[in-house]
């Protein structure tokens, strides 16, 4: 139930308007392909090659991350199978690899979003603040 060796292999952002009231940002990730390895380390892995992409619309700009990450699990022939030319998965399996997918090409997608100054991909934290005064120690 490891996934590692999130490795990025291309990266690329561009930014075509500037001047947009209104943004809508679709993102997505997509496992572009699987395959079963061995490693004499950590023994079965499931190799996989996937895309991310955000997407400013209307027209505004695009993000685009295509890389590779391991996934390796210690029940690994009961959540992984070769069935003819596909790779079969569990969601338990499908649900670890997805949120690594995303979770890093997120992190990598806003520091791209920042030096194209776009609109980060995902929704920030805000804090709501209830009360009219705040009292805080004066700093001597």
């Amino acid at each position: 139930m490891t996934v590692f060796n999130f490795k990025i292999k291309r990266l690329s952002g561009e930014k075509t308007k500037t001047d947009v009231s209104n943004i809508e940002i679709k993102a997505n990730s997509v496992i572009q392909s699987a395959k079963k390895a061995k490693d004499k380390r950590i023994g079965e892995y499931l190799h996989v090659n996937f895309k991310y992409t955000a997407e400013y619309l209307p027209d505004v700009g695009k993000i685009e991350i295509e890389g590779t990450l391991w996934y390796q699990n210690p029940k690994f022939s009961t959540v992984v199978s070769e069935v003819k030319d596909k790779i079969e998965i569990t969601n338990e399996a499908m649900s670890e690899i997805s949120n690594a997918i995303i979770v890093d090409s997120m992190i990598e997608a806003l520091s791209l979003s920042r030096k194209l100054q776009l609109a980060p991909p995902m929704q920030m934290p805000s804090v709501t603040v209830k009360g009219d005064v705040y009292k805080f120690p004066k700093e001597k």
